[in-house]
């Protein structure tokens, strides 16, 4: 399944959320993927009531590096904790089919992915998530001055 982000401030509002969202689905995607949890709710109800798959996306957010100050695993305090929990089951209250956990505590993915009835999909977010994604742009170390504890090149490369 080709699933594509909607960019950074297209979805600022429910009518260029759909709009957006129909322009990736007439380009060939499948499905549409934002980032952030309920304070995006009537987007993304929007989008599905418009009959397009939706994937949310929580945790360390790329498109919101800047804003966020760089690089930052999420759910250490309690107050991310709750938040993150709250913001997921929002999202497939709302409709999401899955949810992608990115940087977020390995004991918080494991915990959604216990509680939700859609899958979780973890990038850098421990084992316990129900599928994992590996970026190749993290793979590659193309992330200049940061180094991501989830991917070695030992980790991902056989021994030569």
């Amino acid at each position: 399944m080709i699933v594509a982000d909607l960019q950074y401030r297209s979805y600022d509002a429910v009518a260029s959320a759909v709009a957006n969202a129909q322009r990736l689905i007439t380009a060939g995607a499948e499905g549409i993927k934002a980032e952030r949890g309920r304070d995006i709710l009537p987007q993304v109800r929007a989008i599905i009531e418009s009959n397009i798959p939706f994937v949310g996306h929580l945790g360390m957010l790329p498109q919101h590096v800047p804003e966020e100050g760089g690089y930052h695993v999420k759910g250490e305090t309690p107050e991310q904790h709750e938040a993150i929990l709250a913001d997921a089951e929002a999202l497939a209250n709302a409709g999401a089919f899955a949810v992608v956990l990115e940087l977020v505590v390995a004991s918080v993915a494991r915990t959604l992915s216990q509680r939700l009835r859609i899958p979780t999909i973890g990038i850098g977010a421990g084992g316990g998530c129900d599928g994992q994604v590996l970026v190749t742009q993290d793979l590659l170390g193309m992330l200049p001055g940061h180094h991501l504890k989830h991917v070695t090149p030992s980790s991902v490369l056989p021994n030569r």
